[in-house]
C-alpha cells in the first residue's frame, strides 16, 4: 500500500520526535502493509525553522535507518502546503514541495472559515499545472458547512485524500459520519494515516480504515484508494476520476 499523508520526518513538525520513533512508525507502517510513505512535514514548519535541504537530508538517512534494519518501506519526499495566499509563489520557488517531484500537491486547506482567497489561489495552482489534493476534507470546516462546496472542487479535477481514522471515529462520531458520505458520493480518491506517531489515535495503520470504507465502496474501489490511486499520483501519472 501507499500512504500520502504521514508525518514521519523527525523532530520537524507534530509528528515523529526522534528517529527512533521514526523507525517505530516506519515498522508499524510496514507491519499493516505499507511500502511506499510520502514524508508530509507541514510547510510553515519547514520555510519558518528549517530548510528544504535539512528535509532530503532527513530523508536520506531516514530511508538508510530503514533499510538497516530490513524493513521494505521506503520514504518519498512531499508536503502539506497549508492554503495561503503565498502558497503559488512558493511553490514557483521550489519552498512548497508537490508529492513526490510529481504534478501532484497536498494542500490543507483552512480547518474553520473560508478565507475569500480560498478559490482564487487553487484556480491560481492549478493555471500552473497542478493538481491540488485536498487534506482531509471531512476535517475542514468549510466542507463540513458545504459538501457541494467539495463536489465543484472535484468537479474541477482536484483530488481528495481522506484520513483512515476518520472513517472509524477517530476524530468524533461528526467527522465519521461526513467521511462516508463523502464516501458514498463518491468524493474520495485516497486513503491516507495522517500518522503523528507509531501507536494510538495517528498511528500509520490504514487497515482499519480501509476495512470500513470496504463496506461502503466495496473491496475493489476502496483498494485503489490505497493502491493503484496514490500509486498513478507518486510516478506523476494520470487517472480516471469518477465523481
Amino acid at each position: 500500500m501507499y500512504d500520502l499523508h504521514a508525518h514521519i520526518l523527525p523532530g520537524v513538525d507534530d509528528g515523529a520526535k526522534t528517529i527512533a520513533e521514526s523507525l517505530d512508525i516506519a515498522r508499524e507502517a510496514y507491519n499493516h502493509g505499507t511500502r511506499h510513505m510520502l514524508a508530509t512535514p507541514h510547510r510553515k514548519d519547514v520555510t519558518e525553522n528549517w530548510s528544504i535541504q535539512h528535509i532530503d537530508t532527513l530523508i536520506d538517512k531516514l530511508n538508510r535507518e530503514i533499510n538497516a534494519i530490513g524493513i521494505d518501506l521506503t520514504i518519498y519526499r512531499g508536503m502539506e502546503n497549508h492554503l495561503d495566499i503565498d502558497l503559488p509563489d512558493e511553490i514557483t520557488n521550489g519552498r512548497a514541495l508537490p508529492i513526490n517531484d510529481s504534478r501532484y500537491i497536498l494542500i490543507e486547506l483552512p480547518f474553520f472559515g473560508m478565507p475569500t482567497y480560498v478559490e482564487e489561489v487553487l484556480h491560481e495552482i492549478k493555471a500552473k499545472h497542478f493538481v491540488p489534493v485536498l487534506a482531509h476534507p471531512e476535517r475542514i470546516e468549510m466542507f463540513q458547512m458545504d459538501l457541494e462546496l467539495l463536489a465543484s472542487f472535484t468537479n474541477l479535477g482536484m483530488l481528495t485524500q481522506i484520513t483512515a481514522g476518520s472513517i472509524v471515529g477517530t476524530f468524533g462520531p461528526k467527522v465519521k459520519s461526513l467521511t462516508l458520505e463523502i464516501l458514498r458520493r463518491g468524493l474520495v480518491n485516497i486513503i491516507a494515516s495522517d500518522t503523528h506517531s507509531p501507536a494510538g489515535l495517528r498511528s500509520p495503520n490504514l487497515i482499519d480504515g480501509l476495512r470500513r470504507a470496504e463496506k461502503v465502496l466495496g473491496i475493489e474501489d476502496a483498494s485503489y484508494m490505497v493502491t493503484s490511486n496514490p500509486k498513478y499520483i507518486f510516478n506523476n501519472q494520470s487517472f480516471k476520476v469518477d465523481n
